[in-house]
């Protein structure tokens, strides 16, 4: 959230820019960047050993000029291509090269918003919310990440020296990763943008609906904190109508026991209306 806050602001992708950027995600401090990587990172997955090692990206002599490469591509192809295929070519390759040791996959899931933003094609402070349906369908996004690092893991022979401890011989020039087909990544960036726009987006507007005509019959015949009822709308819209026995111990020393039964009696006359409705 704290990144999407910057998709509109259009500043340029530069090392310092990107490195405050991936600052803001890390919590830990030693995982915080200050430049591009200068030491050798890869990706593990389940195995033991070299067979554990599922995507190995660019030696560290080579992110600089990767970069550079592909800041420029960044900063530009959005406003020459289609936005969607510019930002799926523009997310998908920063975390090939993954120019950081920590919060690569978090950074690309803003920078896909950023193309987006900077193509001119979204209003001011308007959002796709393309990362939350990336979220939801990590399998795909994995399989189609995987379309382009499984053939380059086979280009780069790993040899386990000790737990965390490995030798990497690339047996590939810069060509492998400057040059790759990126038909599968716009498909799913396609796949996401469609996503967004017919599930989330409309889910989002329902719930907001819905809370708003709640929260008009209950306003004035609870007296509590509004932070309070804002959250207790929602657990009990959430939960289709009704507030767990938890939730009601948590919020008993400042929220009345009838409190409760009205607002779920509230959000149950809002969900069947609802399903009249749906069903005519």
């Amino acid at each position: 959230m704290q990144l999407l806050h910057q998709a509109h602001e259009g500043r340029l992708l530069t090392e310092d820019y990107l490195a405050e950027l991936q600052s803001s995600t890390v919590t830990n401090p030693f995982d915080q960047a200050s430049q591009f990587r200068n030491e050798q990172n890869w990706l593990r997955g389940p195995g033991r050993g070299a067979s554990g090692v599922t995507y190995v990206p660019p030696w560290p002599e080579l992110v600089e000029p990767l970069m550079q490469a592909w800041m420029a591509f960044a900063n530009d192809v959005p406003r020459q291509t289609d936005p969607i295929v510019a930002a799926s070519a523009a997310s998908f390759g920063f975390v090939f090269i993954h120019p950081f040791m920590d919060g690569n996959g978090r950074l690309s899931r803003f920078l896909f918003h950023k193309a987006l933003c900077a193509s001119g094609q979204l209003a001011k402070g308007l959002l796709l919310p393309v990362s939350v349906a990336m979220k939801r369908n990590e399998a795909d996004y994995l399989a189609t990440l995987q379309t382009y690092s499984k053939p380059a893991r086979e280009r780069v022979k790993v040899t386990w020296i000790d737990e965390g401890d490995y030798r990497f011989e690339f047996r590939t020039d810069d060509a492998i990763f400057r040059f790759w087909d990126a038909t599968a990544c716009a498909e799913f960036g396609f796949r996401m943008a469609a996503q967004a726009l017919d599930v989330e987006l409309r889910q989002e507007t329902t719930f907001l609906h819905r809370y708003d005509q709640v929260m008009r019959r209950v306003n004035d015949r609870v007296d509590i904190r509004s932070n309070d009822l804002a959250t207790l709308v929602t657990l009990s819209l959430a939960s289709g109508g009704t507030i767990s026995q938890k939730k009601r111990k948590r919020y008993a020393g400042r929220v009345p026991e009838a409190s409760f039964e009205v607002i779920e009696a509230a959000v149950r006359d809002v969900l069947d209306d609802a399903d009249d409705t749906d069903d005519e």
